[in-house]
């Protein structure tokens, strides 16, 4: 599994700005290595039937500083996480669900 894990992802929170939320200010929390796959078979025509095709599944390490709050950021692109499931095969390990943001 850990040669699988070769690309790397930042997790982000939004900044605690001043009164006002500023919208699109994010600070990177956590990076670490991600084994990244697309949706394939039935779950990609699941998604596809509900217009969440451009969903990616990623798998790290097991964190416990991680939650739906945050946000992924991938080759440049931002994901929304979706779930966050423990990975029951293997314990050290997580699955994460997101869906690009455009």
């Amino acid at each position: 599994m850990l040669n699988d894990m070769r690309y790397r992802i930042k997790f982000q929170e939004k900044k605690e700005g001043g009164r006002l939320p500023v919208e699109g200010d994010y600070e990177t929390v956590v990076e670490c290595w991600a084994k990244a796959e697309g949706l394939k078979g039935r779950e990609y025509y699941a998604a596809a039937a509900v217009q969440k095709e451009h969903t990616v599944e990623f798998t790290i390490r097991h964190r416990e500083d991680i939650d739906k709050h945050m946000r992924i950021l991938f080759q440049n692109q931002s994901y929304e996480i979706e779930s966050i499931l423990p990975n029951y095969s293997r314990k050290n390990f997580t699955t994460i669900k997101a869906k690009a943001v455009e």
